[in-house]
Order: C-alpha cells, then sequence, then structure tokens
C-alpha cells in the first residue's frame, strides 16, 4: 500500500500497522499540519470579513454624520460583503438592520444606507 499524503507516494513500510494511512510519522504530521490549516482558514475568514466590514462601515459613517448620503452601490465598489453579519435586529423598532462589530447598517429605500453606531 503506498502513503496517502499528497506528493509522496511512497510504499509504507511492513513494519507499521495494517491499517497504517502514511510512510512515515514526518508525513502523518505533515498531512494533520495541513488539514489544521485547512480548518484555521474556515474559522478565520469570516471574522476577517466581518472586520473589514466594521472598517469600511467606520469610514461611511463619519462621512453620513457630514450629512452626506451613503449609497449600497459605494459600499459594493469598496468590496463590502452583504452576505455575512454577526447579527440582524431592529433599531429603533422600524429598522431592520445588520450587526457587524461596532457598527450596524440597514438597507432604506432607494438604496441608501443607515449606518449606527453601537
Amino acid at each position: 500500500m503506498k502513503c496517502q499524503r499528497s506528493l509522496c507516494y511512497k510504499q509504507i513500510p511492513s513494519s507499521k500497522k495494517a491499517t497504517a494511512k502514511y510512510c512515515s510519522d514526518e508525513c502523518s504530521y505533515k498531512e494533520r499540519l495541513g488539514r489544521s490549516k485547512k480548518r484555521y482558514e474556515r474559522i478565520v475568514k469570516p471574522i476577517k470579513e466581518i472586520e473589514k466590514n466594521d472598517k469600511i462601515l467606520e469610514v461611511l459613517y463619519q462621512v453620513q454624520e457630514l450629512g452626506k448620503d451613503v449609497v449600497a452601490q459605494d459600499l459594493d465598489k469598496i468590496g463590502f460583503n452583504f452576505g455575512i453579519s454577526i447579527d440582524e435586529f431592529k433599531i429603533d423598532y422600524q429598522y431592520h438592520a445588520k450587526k457587524m462589530n461596532k457598527y450596524a447598517y440597514s438597507i432604506l429605500k432607494y438604496e441608501k444606507i443607515k449606518i449606527w453606531k453601537l
């Protein structure tokens, strides 16, 4: 039987158990390390997206405070990810908002965006 680690494919020594998947401890460790990196990326990627969205909202909140309208297209151009948020809730009993870390936003009529600092 051959080692199941990608790029190795050496023959598994007969001194290993019959159920062994890897030819050496080094191959086993490297394969386990690769799985761990993939799992870490799967966990961290959404957190990084939320932090990026929060920074974008922070800048646009200041623009909104100056009395200028913020439009959904502005967020889209900057690279805002509309598909991710920590929570969804109602603000002031009328706005359905999506929460990031420190900021929340809601899409109003005509694709205007209302941003709240939490």
